[in-house]
């Protein structure tokens, strides 16, 4: 794979990242009341760790000579303004089912690049413990009665 085929790989992991609903969310904070403290910390800890995936994946971008693109939210994410949090954790766990696909198959293009292979490894098994921590909640509130 050239380089510039990489770093498109890269931009889309990028953008996959750091237009996901997690992220929007962290903009438009959802409705909530004194039992969603939980779900909102787990919300606040993916989009930080989008964050923070973001950053890796921009470096190495321009690291390797590419631009940075860092794309726009889908225009359907506007729907969920003033949304519970109960029903945006449901939300979030098919948002983080999609990521997990869409990572795995940038992870599979960029396996002959092993310095950003490891990288999108690194954001496939982060989007696979974000939806056992969002599958916890959802099983936690539907055990308290709360789905």
């Amino acid at each position: 794979m050239t380089s510039v085929d990489t770093n498109a790989v890269l931009n889309r992991l990028l953008i996959l990242h750091h237009r996901s609903l997690a992220a929007y969310l962290s903009y438009a904070i959802p409705w909530l009341h004194r039992d969603n403290q939980a779900a909102l910390e787990v919300m606040q800890s993916i989009a930080a760790d989008h964050r923070a995936v973001v950053d890796r994946l921009g470096e190495r971008i321009i690291d390797g000579g590419g631009m940075v693109n860092y794309g726009h939210f889908p225009l359907r994410y506007a729907a969920l303004h003033d949304l519970s949090v109960d029903y945006l954790v449901t939300r979030l766990v098919e948002f983080e089912k999609q990521l997990i696909a869409e990572v795995s198959k940038c992870a599979d293009r960029l396996r002959m690049n092993p310095e950003v292979h490891a990288i999108a490894l690194e954001s496939l098994g982060e989007a696979k413990a974000h939806l056992q921590s969002l599958e916890e909640l959802t099983a936690g509130r539907a055990a308290a009665g709360g789905v």
